[in-house]
């Protein structure tokens, strides 16, 4: 029975999107510079705690494990436009919101490139 929308856990911290026929499970993120290492070990918070939200929601037997790297600013939110190359564009930063804000930030980036103003405020989003 695996969950027909996405949806974020708040007293877990844990986020689940159905994928086709798989079931994807986020929930921590660490300060690990440009390491994406891991053990299976590191998951087992988070595979013990999304069987209880969700306890018929997948075949729990054989988790596939997944770490990247999550470009993030401070304060979470992202860097858009240029800096010191003005043919450059950055549209970086998000974190662990990246798939949320990914359209608006790909739309604030379209309108910079485009030479438009950008829809909203781009206060503390730039390159300083």
């Amino acid at each position: 029975m695996p969950p027909k929308v996405g949806a974020v856990d708040e007293d877990y911290l844990i986020a689940y999107a159905r994928l086709g026929d798989r079931l994807r499970v986020t929930a921590t993120a660490d300060f690990a510079g440009y390491d994406a290492s891991y053990r299976p070990s590191d998951f087992s918070v988070m595979l013990r705690k999304v069987q209880d939200i969700l306890p018929g929601g997948a075949d729990y037997t054989q988790p596939g494990y997944w770490a990247g790297l999550r470009p993030m600013t401070p304060e979470g939110t992202p860097i858009l436009g240029t800096g010191r190359q003005r043919n450059l564009y950055f549209n970086t930063g998000h974190g662990h919101v990246g798939w949320t804000m990914s359209c608006g930030a790909a739309r604030v980036t379209r309108d910079l490139i485009a030479g438009r103003r950008a829809a909203i405020p781009l206060d503390g989003m730039r390159l300083q």
